[in-house]
């Protein structure tokens, strides 16, 4: 369910008890028009009626264009009340003392000003029909009865004040909220940065300084300090990509790794380009694999000590390439199910396709593409 803003509710309030009496005025002038009473001018009646349904559609207006609160739009609203208030006087009836249009005044006084205001307005109109009712003679009970604006002014003019407080206080609280969310974020933001901070510290302590130390240690060795120097530019150039990856599980990242694996078990150096990047699934597990396999082969087959690891994604096709300049081979002259099973077959598997391109003494290649889309 909906709940209204308070300003919203208040206004049609206003507007439902000025259409109550103007419905009220209508049908007391009807009644008096109908009734054969002497001295009647019908004229006057016929006129009030008018002037009370046009106050009750000018109502309606000052609603829609937003000028039901304004000071110049209260006074004439008071002085068209004031008049149809005095219509027994002005037609010849003491009965058309129209009791329902001054009292749906003292809600527009609710909403456009507030308790005490209210108030005073509902005591002058105590006063103004209590004076009417003496001139026109009615009995002592009809004249205490106009004491019933008071009333009226004060129930009125107390809830909607009310009302209006219970708005600002929520709206406050509401500020107040956003406000301490605001610092939250702001905090936890801070937070975090102190976090990422602590981590690429505790990065760079672990493996930058105790590679330059084992380098220091190796200073005779120019392999091994090759060697070390190149895992660390690794390790480095994979921690920047999870930092840069929007994923969650890292495609570029997971490459990585394999290629650091082969590295590290076959001591080769696999240089890289990998250009872009992706969410880890059971289908690109599938293609590191197989890239994985190749690599390995490579390392182990080509007699070369470089090889070469290509990646991107375009027009929604995942391609992958490892090539070696080594010793090749035959493909017609390998036997056993080795490479059918351990690239073929797993990129088949997931919707792919693996071709192995080589001969004797030119390299090989594994070219390896998987639609995503």
């Amino acid at each position: 369910m909906r709940i209204l803003p308070v300003d919203t509710t208040l206004t049609r309030v206003v507007l439902l008890m000025r259409l109550l009496g103007g419905v009220w005025l209508l049908i007391i002038a009807v009644v008096v028009l109908a009734g054969d009473a002497p001295g009647l001018n019908a004229g006057i009646v016929v006129a009030l009626m008018v002037i009370g349904a046009a106050g009750t559609a000018v109502t309606f207006l000052a609603a829609k264009r937003g000028f039901l609160a304004e000071t110049w739009y209260v006074i004439f609203d008071s002085a068209i009340t004031l008049f149809l208030a005095a219509g027994g006087l002005l037609a010849g009836h003491d009965g058309f003392i129209v009791g329902g249009y001054p009292a749906s005044l003292l809600f527009v006084y609710a909403y456009a000003t507030n308790l005490q205001v209210t108030v005073m307005a509902g005591v002058a109109g105590t006063a103004i029909m209590g004076y009417l009712h003496v001139l026109t003679e009615l009995s002592p009970a009809r004249t205490f009865g106009s004491i019933q604006y008071v009333i009226v002014a004060a129930v009125v003019g107390w809830a909607f004040e009310n009302l209006r407080k219970r708005e600002h206080m929520r709206l406050i609280a509401e500020e107040e909220r956003a406000e301490a969310e605001h610092e939250l974020a702001e905090e936890q933001h801070k937070t975090a940065r102190l976090e990422e901070r602590t981590m690429i510290a505790r990065q760079l302590h672990d493996s930058v300084l105790q590679t330059l130390k084992l380098i220091t240690s190796a200073a005779d060795d120019p392999i091994e300090i090759r060697y070390l120097a190149r895992v660390q530019e690794r390790d480095l150039r994979r921690t920047i990509n999870e930092y840069q990856s929007p994923f969650e599980e890292s495609f570029r990242a997971c490459l990585l790794d394999a290629r650091a694996d082969i590295e590290d078990r076959f001591r080769v150096e696999i240089e890289q380009v990998v250009k872009d990047d992706a969410e880890m699934d059971e289908r690109l597990h599938a293609v590191i694999a197989a890239a994985s396999e190749a690599m390995t082969n490579a390392a182990r087959h080509s007699g070369v000590k470089s090889i070469d690891l290509f990646a991107e994604i375009r027009g929604g096709t995942l391609q992958v390439n490892v090539r070696d300049r080594g010793n090749g081979f035959d493909p017609d002259a390998v036997t056993g199910t080795g490479i059918d099973g351990s690239i073929h077959r797993r990129v088949e598997a997931v919707g792919g396709i693996a071709e192995i391109k080589t001969a004797p003494g030119r390299g090989t290649e594994v070219q390896i593409t998987l639609p995503l889309e």
